[in-house]
């Protein structure tokens, strides 16, 4: 008969830590999904750790950042014309024009990455908008 060797089944002993700061929620959830997946805490977490894979997202390019920016700009836009028509101020057209050719360009500069918005078109839409205030 064999005998048993105890030290050839035996497992590497697991003596290091790692500390990781979270919120009690993200620990309660991390045990959720260590239960909901069958696996006691801490090996979950050393399996997530050793082969989970983690979502970044990239920073914003320059040209995320300027489309950001038209975006905002937009929102801007929609937002005036919308409080000169609940106050019925006629110059509501004037500012959906200005916004017309404030989105005309904002479409090409999106579909099309090496055309630049002019700093002059920003301009020339806040006079036309600052115009229609008064």
């Amino acid at each position: 008969m064999k005998k048993h060797n105890k030290k050839e089944d035996k497992k590497p002993n697991k003596t290091a830590f790692i500390r990781v700061r979270c919120t009690a929620e993200e620990k309660e959830r991390i045990r959720s999904r260590a239960a909901n997946a069958g696996r006691k805490y801490s090996d979950y977490c050393r399996e997530m750790l050793l082969g989970g894979s983690v979502v970044a997202v990239p920073p914003m390019s320059e040209n995320e950042r300027e489309a950001l920016a038209i975006l905002r700009q937009t929102a801007l836009f929609y937002a005036r014309i919308s409080n000169l028509i609940k106050v019925k101020d006629a110059s509501w057209v004037d500012a959906t024009k200005a916004l017309a050719t404030y989105a005309k360009i904002a479409f090409k500069r999106f579909f099309s990455p090496c055309y630049r918005v002019d700093e002059e078109v920003f301009k020339r839409l806040n006079i036309e908008r600052h115009d229609c205030n008064m």
